[in-house]
């Protein structure tokens, strides 16, 4: 659970048990390193255990939601990110964008960045992961035409050293900004003495002298929206009707948000991040949505 990913659900689920939804005291109980293939035998052994009322699935587990959802009608299934399709029924394809807070993370980069070179290491080149990517790289050319991008996939969800050595190599070829849209870049970044970026959670601690900010995954309104369904339901015989589609949650909705800036960032750009993320809310900039990857 040590990705940031995963911590970004914890925390929201800390901040939801505190915060006790219709006086409901949650309980929260997970299983770790499921692979795939497994997914659908520990997701029965929770359904047919009696004392779950809501199973949150990984995004890989979809296939194991529809082969299992019908079974367990009074249990409302949860799942996110790419790589799904909407079941409807008690299983609710749910997501938050980091497309927003990523453009404003690309408009500090392209205002900071001395030698116009930005890079960025990721995970695969899979929607969910692009995504965030084309805005950033889109959030840094809308205020500096002259960049250029070096973006490596790192071919996996977790690998802190292929992260750290591909990050090295883009400070090598000169970039002086790096979006660690996987963990592991951080300390490449302090060696080189160049900037990082964050993803999913505020991860100034880590690095506090080169970690200038980052998108964040507010999960709190998608907390909230599944307590409610599951609320309506056993309280007011609501049936399970999830929507045909992906129910998504933007920065507008409380669903993303840009980190706490760091001191490095000069006041004149702090203004802009700000002056931009307003007009993003506003409705007044649409920051581009591409879920195609980088060459």
């Amino acid at each position: 659970m040590e990705q940031p990913w995963y911590t970004a659900l914890l925390q929201m689920i800390e901040r939801l048990k505190a915060e006790k939804p219709h006086g409901l005291t949650i309980n929260f109980d997970y299983t770790e390193s499921v692979a795939p293939p497994d997914a659908e035998r520990v997701l029965r052994q929770y359904a047919d255990s009696g004392k779950y009322q809501i199973l949150w699935a990984h995004s890989a587990y979809g296939d194991s939601i529809k082969a299992m959802m019908d079974d367990y009608p009074e249990i409302m299934f949860v799942y996110a990110g790419s790589g799904n399709e909407p079941l409807g029924g008690n299983a609710y394809w749910i997501d938050v964008y980091l497309h927003e807070p990523a453009y404003l993370a690309g408009v500090l980069a392209g205002k900071m960045t001395k030698s116009n070179v930005i890079g960025a290491v990721a995970a695969f080149p899979f929607p969910n992961v692009n995504i965030p990517l084309n805005a950033y790289i889109a959030g840094a050319k809308s205020v500096n035409p002259d960049i250029v991008t070096k973006v490596t996939y790192i071919e996996s969800w977790f690998d802190p050293v292929k992260a750290k050595e591909s990050a090295k190599a883009q400070i090598a070829a000169g970039a002086d900004f790096i979006y660690a849209e996987r963990f592991g870049p951080f300390e490449a970044c302090r060696e080189g003495k160049v900037y990082c970026l964050g993803h999913f959670v505020d991860q100034n601690s880590l690095a506090p002298d080169v970690v200038v900010t980052g998108p964040v995954a507010l999960w709190d309104p998608v907390g909230r929206y599944v307590v409610n369904t599951w609320w309506d339901h056993v309280t007011k015989g609501t049936p399970y009707d999830a929507p045909m589609e992906r129910v998504v949650f933007l920065m507008k909705d409380g669903g993303s948000d840009l980190a706490p800036l760091g001191p490095m960032v000069p006041d004149d750009v702090k203004q802009l991040v700000e002056q931009t993320k307003a007009d993003i809310i506003a409705g007044k900039i649409e920051v581009p949505f591409s879920e195609a990857p980088i060459e």
